[in-house]
Formats: C-alpha cells, sequence, structure tokens
C-alpha cells in the first residue's frame, strides 16, 4: 500500500473518527489508529465485507456476527483462534457503536478519564484489557506520530498534546 493510499484510508475514516469524538469523547487519533491497526488499512475481510474496523467482538446471541480467524496473545505465546465478530451495517455504524461502548462501558472507565491525552487514552486502553498484544499501545502512539493523526482530534485533545487548537 503506497503512502498516499494510507492518506487516503485516514481521510476516508477521519469524520467517522471525529464524529465518534464529538458524540462519545473517544480521542479521533486513536480512534483512526486503531482502524488502522486493526483492520490492516480497511484491506482485512472483517473491514471490508462487515464493516468491523475494530475487531469487536460479537456476544455469545443475537447480534448479526460471523466466525473468522485472530490472533491473540494468550500467555505470552501468539497463537491463531477463531471468534464471533459482530458485523455492521456501515462504517459509520461501527465507529459510533465503538465509540458509544467505551463511554459506556464501566471496563473503560480508567481510560475514559484520560480521553482529554490521546497518548496516555491508547495505554488505558490496553491496560483496561482492550488488546491482548503486549506492543499495542505502543503500536498506536507510533500510528498516531508517524501519520500525524492527533490533527483529527477535537481541540482539547489537540491542545493537551502540544498541538494547535481550533
Amino acid at each position: 500500500m503506497t503512502r498516499a493510499q494510507q492518506l487516503e484510508f485516514i481521510r476516508r475514516i477521519a469524520p467517522w473518527a471525529q464524529a465518534a469524538a464529538e458524540k462519545h469523547g473517544v480521542p479521533a487519533s486513536v480512534t483512526i489508529a486503531q482502524a488502522i491497526l486493526e483492520s490492516g488499512w480497511g484491506k482485512s475481510s472483517l473491514a471490508a465485507k462487515h464493516n468491523n474496523f475494530f475487531g469487536i467482538k460479537a456476544a455469545r446471541s443475537g447480534n448479526a456476527a460471523v466466525e473468522l480467524p485472530t490472533w491473540e496473545v494468550l500467555n505470552g505465546k501468539r497463537v491463531q483462534v477463531t471468534a464471533r465478530f459482530r458485523v455492521f451495517a456501515s462504517p459509520a455504524e461501527c465507529f459510533d457503536w465503538r465509540g458509544r461502548w467505551l463511554s459506556t462501558s464501566k471496563t473503560y472507565a480508567r481510560a475514559m478519564a484520560d480521553a482529554d491525552d490521546p497518548i496516555v487514552f491508547a495505554t488505558r486502553l490496553w491496560q483496561c484489557g482492550y488488546a491482548t498484544d503486549p506492543n499495542y499501545p505502543k503500536k498506536l502512539v507510533d500510528l498516531i506520530q508517524v501519520y500525524d493523526l492527533g490533527q483529527w482530534d477535537l481541540p482539547a485533545a489537540r491542545k493537551r498534546n502540544g498541538g494547535p487548537g481550533r
């Protein structure tokens, strides 16, 4: 994937990330970084076919779901498992659902308390159990920095990270 294609992907998903930030308080930069990482720049079948950009798992019953192989880190080892993932009607629905879920779940309350600082928020998500990869926070922070994703954050988060406010 070329740098131009990567930047186009970011421009395409940024409005959904910003809408979730505005509505639910989740930093857009972290949302974009997670979408990049979790969906392989939107190329994963989960994202491309099922509008799930974050590897959001499905409840055992009720939600539309698809079973797919995925990688997890269990007991310090990377293993492939089959998991049930949510299916969304559109990318906008996925981004909104994720924002609402993070902002209302007691599990992620500690992360949401630091939502005005995207770098801390990225680490807190992992500490709250969002991902099993011990390098997950570093991967998110690297994406935020390399692709200047802070430019998509709401003004309060940009000011906290030293970026320009609007």
